[in-house]
């Protein structure tokens, strides 16, 4: 790399560049050779590599100023020019009294002239880093900036007559970004590393920053956001993205503390933001294959001067959207002299350098680590749409070339930390960063779960594939019969029984594709009889009887038993109970089955070794949860004696009906709960509850679970997805028009026959409940799946003329069969009757 350091001073014919090298400074100093450094940029990660004695130079990807020492300013004991609303409101009071007393017309020269004292007011402040991170400080220790000042101070420049001091605000930030005079991202006080990134903060909140990357229909705001302005937005979002992106760990784990703090409103709008970037620079992606050219670098004036998607003004048409210019692209179109075809994917070559798209990945990890700890958003907020146009299969299988071996149980028991945020960023950064290329399942939070379920089918279909191969080459060399399935075959009477000894019997098969019989019973499993088969067993586990799970009252919600392990000790017959539903609940993904589990979000996050916190134990134990959380309201210096605790749980033997107790850490039954470690002992009691106490059960269920579930497409997912992959779409409703429009008919049906219009009417005024019956009695299930009710297969069929016979359905194949009855009222007694009473191949 060459570093090129210019003369300060004017520039004059005789001030040539000067080139810092090697063999230049070993000229100068022969005696004493530099020695050279390798130093990464804080915007764009790029590894560079330098003379030892330079203390800064400028990236040649990203022109950025990289500071190899920290800065003077920052250093600096100077009084600080720092922003304030009250002073920024005094400046425009000022301006505004001039401009009353300026003989009419005014001119746009004099106008700039009135108010140019705020340009220079703001020349002042947002000159220097220093002087920003002084500014708008939050009013309490939740916000690490006052976002309603900042708000208020950008809207008053904006709401200026003149835009001049905007454009000059805009320019001061994007010279700050690009020579901050400061290690950033690199502090040597770790704990206060967050606070000095301020000044990032407080830019990002520019209100029309978004405007860099989009275009809006309103003719006035694209008059005001000119090629020329959304070009210096665009460099500010791609230095803010880059620097918050390359923070060191103990930062990191700052940044995601500061998250979880931060309102919805604003972490919201910081993740939408992130997501555009993105877009943004697929986008260009798509552009350069149509242009037979790929151009790494950012987007210079030029582009956004030329491009239609970035300046509108150059066409008569309204500006669009990046998503919707990016169909537009892909849709046929009679005068494109490119056109995509149908199945575009972006390749990994298209992506995986793009250091745009890098940085802007990993900034996503840091607000997916917070929502994961602290619910702000739905997960479907992060999945980026581009990126389902990526060639998933190669992506998954370089990014499995990069993966580790897989944890062994005791790393992941390890995992199972109560509420601690790090365990998330702990693979981000464990190991070195390469700057190797990248796959998108590298960054699995932007995969929709669409997306993901694909890939899963992919490596399922593989390894099914694989072991049916194997299973018939080994029944060659031994001149044995070879199944390619594996068959469970059950009494209705002994389900549970009869699953455990055929699971235990075919432990090398439970990869294979399962087909269930019923004994006594004629029906063949093209899909239905499974369903129902994973419908009863995972009822009958839920039975009481058994012990593995208890009914949890003031949640509504099923747990693990802790008395089995607390009591006496788990049994061995009950661990083979919980092995045997972490096999059946593999079994079910494997099998795209979805379950009718009533489980906490802390379930889902123990298979996927997310970290628990305070609003998991709250949901499984809200009443507890809530008298905890008053105790530690409670700051009087009688707390002892009020409360009288100690380091202990109490719970009651079923077996003796006596209350035993348990101590929460060694010696705990002698150490009272006091004000100063009421903290740690409520952080005990909810991890006894949610991890200590059902240690042993969850281990035996996680054993089998995993025995299912080995395939690295699982590490995609997260517990929210894993949720609705087992237990389908949490939709408190069934939107039956959706479902309609997708419906297929056999012959003899129409949509518009009498016999159709008349179901589609009742189905839709049916009562939530009816509604899952119904979808039960057609599909095996009633729960609509994690894609959505548009990717049921739903069919309706004829059987015949009007009879007295009830409506019958095939589950395997998704398929209602209706006779031709005389009125709508009785096809609703018929299709109701069906729907309340049947259960497997006869009614009772």
């Amino acid at each position: 790399m060459r570093l090129i350091s210019k003369q300060k001073g004017k520039k004059t014919s005789k001030s040539p560049s000067i080139e810092i090298t090697f063999s230049s400074c070993v000229r100068d100093k022969p005696q004493k050779p530099v020695k050279d450094n390798f130093t990464q940029c804080y915007c764009c990660g790029t590894l560079l590599k330098h003379p030892a004695t330079v203390e800064k130079f400028k990236c040649s990807i990203c022109q950025c100023t990289v500071a190899t020492v920290q800065g003077g300013s920052e250093n600096s004991h100077q009084p600080r020019n720092s922003a304030s609303l009250k002073q920024l409101l005094k400046v425009v009071e000022n301006c505004c009294t001039n401009l009353k007393h300026v003989s009419r017309p005014i001119t746009s020269f004099k106008r700039h002239e009135i108010f140019s004292p705020v340009e220079e007011y703001l020349a002042t402040v947002f000159s220097d880093t220093s002087n920003l991170n002084e500014s708008f400080i939050g009013k309490d220790h939740n916000n690490i900036i006052d976002y309603d000042s900042v708000s208020k101070f950008y809207k008053v420049i904006l709401e200026l007559p003149t835009k001049r001091p905007f454009y000059k605000l805009t320019v001061l930030c994007n010279e700050l970004l690009k020579k901050p005079r400061m290690r950033v991202g690199r502090d040597t006080h770790p704990t206060s590393a967050i606070l000095k990134l301020r000044w990032i903060f407080i830019i990002l909140q520019i209100p029309i920053l978004k405007d860099g990357l989009i275009t809006r229909d309103n003719a006035s705001r694209l008059e005001f956001v000119s090629p020329q302005l959304r070009a210096i937005l665009y460099e500010i979002i791609k230095r803010c993205i880059g620097y918050l992106s390359s923070v060191n760990s103990e930062t990191g784990k700052q940044y995601v503390h500061y998250l979880k703090r931060l309102d919805k409103l604003h972490f919201c709008e910081h993740v939408d933001l992130i997501n555009l970037y993105i877009t943004f620079h697929f986008t260009r992606i798509l552009q350069s294959r149509l242009a037979l050219k790929r151009d790494l670098n950012s987007p210079g004036f030029d582009e956004f001067h030329d491009s239609e998607k970035l300046n509108p003004s150059i066409r008569e048409v309204p500006a669009e959207s990046i998503p919707r210019a990016v169909n537009n692209f892909l849709r046929p179109s009679h005068d494109s002299k490119h056109v995509l075809p149908a199945s575009f994917k972006f390749k990994i070559a298209d992506y995986g350098n793009d250091w745009h798209i890098r940085t802007a990945s990993r900034l996503a990890l840091f607000y997916f680590a917070a929502n994961q700890s602290k619910k702000k958003c739905s997960i479907s907020r992060f999945y980026n749409t581009m990126v389902d146009f990526i060639d998933y299969k190669k992506d998954f299988d370089q990014w499995k070339t990069m993966q580790k071996v897989t944890l062994s149980e005791r790393e992941i028991s390890k995992r199972n930390n109560f509420d601690d945020t790090s365990l998330i960023l702990g693979d981000f950064y464990s190991k070195k960063q390469s700057m190797s290329q990248f796959t998108m399942c590298q960054f699995f939070y932007l995969l929709s779960l669409g997306m993901k379920i694909s890939i899963m089918d992919y490596e399922t279909r593989r390894i099914m594939e694989y072991n049916a191969e194997q299973a018939f080459l080994k029944a060659l060399d031994k001149k044995l019969a070879v199944d390619v399935y594996m068959r469970i075959k059950v009494r209705r009477d002994h389900l549970s029984q009869d699953s455990l000894r055929c699971i235990k019997g075919h432990q090398m098969d439970l990869k294979k594709s399962l087909k269930v019989e019923f004994v006594d019973e004629p029906g063949i499993d093209a899909g239905g009889l499974r369903k129902e088969w994973f419908l009863l067993l995972t009822r009958e586990l839920f039975n009481p009887k058994n012990g593995l799970f208890i009914y949890v009252a003031e949640s509504r919600l099923s747990w693990f038993n802790s008395m089995a392990d607390v009591v006496q000790g788990a049994r061995v017959d009950t661990l083979e109970l919980f092995y045997l539903f972490g096999v059946v609940l593999g079994l079910a993904i494997y099998n795209g089955t979805i379950l009718d589990l009533s489980f906490p979000s802390a379930m889902y996050k123990k298979l996927c070794h997310e970290p628990l916190s305070k609003d998991d134990f709250m949901e499984l134990y809200p009443d507890t949860g809530r008298n905890l959380l008053k105790m530690l309201d409670y700051k009087g210096e009688d707390f002892e004696d009020v409360f009288g605790l100690t380091f202990e749980v109490n719970y009651l033997n079923p077996l003796t009906s006596k209350v035993n107790r348990k101590e929460l850490c060694p010696g705990g039954a002698d150490r009272s709960v006091t004000l100063d470690n009421r903290h740690e002992y409520v952080k005990l009691w909810m991890d006894f509850y949610m991890n200590k106490s059902i240690k042993a059960s969850f281990e035996s269920f996680f054993r089998g679970f995993r025995r299912v579930i080995e395939s690295d497409s699982f590490k995609l997912f997260s517990s929210e997805e894993l949720e609705q992959l087992l237990c389908g779409s949490q939709e408190k409703d069934i939107d039956v028009e959706l479902l309609r429009t997708v419906t297929k008919y056999g012959p003899g049906w129409s949509p518009g026959h009498h016999i159709i219009e008349w179901f589609w009417k009742l189905f839709i005024s049916f009562s939530y409940g009816q509604k899952k019956k119904l979808l039960q009695f057609v599909t095996g299930s009633d729960r609509v799946p994690a894609t959505g009710v548009a990717t049921i297969p739903f069919k309706i069929t004829r059987l015949g003329a009007d009879s007295e016979k009830l409506p019958l359905a095939h589950t395997c194949f998704n398929e209602l069969c209706l006779y031709e009855y005389s009125s709508k009222e009785r096809l609703e007694n018929k299709l109701t009757l069906a729907i309340n009473e049947s259960e497997g191949y006869g009614f009772r």
